[in-house]
């Protein structure tokens, strides 16, 4: 899931199409719309980074993964991206008897970090 959530905002990041990213969210995230998920994204955007990379690389959790109280399937990790580090923090909702997107924040980070990885909350 947390691949899935990467690779579909890598693909929004590159084609500036933010539709399917939102069509993938339950109804809270479908609430927003393509140009302001176009917004929010517009920093990660413009560095240009290759979000791919997580479709082959290891994702490391930072905190276990929770289903809260309120429902919302919780994660979040890192990934090494090139010479950046790549920070997540995902949600998800059930509905209609599948998890779909929540919530979604990343960010980049430079330097990566030396094998071995997390630290930096």
């Amino acid at each position: 899931m947390v691949r899935s959530a990467l690779s579909a905002l890598d693909q929004a990041n590159k084609t500036g199409n933010y539709t399917v990213l939102r069509d993938l969210g339950g109804t809270t995230f479908r609430a927003n719309t393509a140009a302001r998920l176009s917004e929010v994204f517009a920093d990660l955007r413009r560095q240009s980074l290759d979000l791919s990379v997580i479709l082959v690389e290891e994702p490391v959790f930072t905190t276990p993964p929770v289903v809260a109280a309120n429902g919302l399937l919780r994660i979040a990790g890192a990934a090494p991206l090139g010479r950046f580090r790549l920070d997540f923090q995902i949600a998800w909702q059930a509905e209609a008897g599948e998890w779909r997107l929540f919530g979604i924040v990343v960010t980049a980070s430079q330097p990566a970090p030396a094998p071995g990885f997390p630290p930096k909350p």
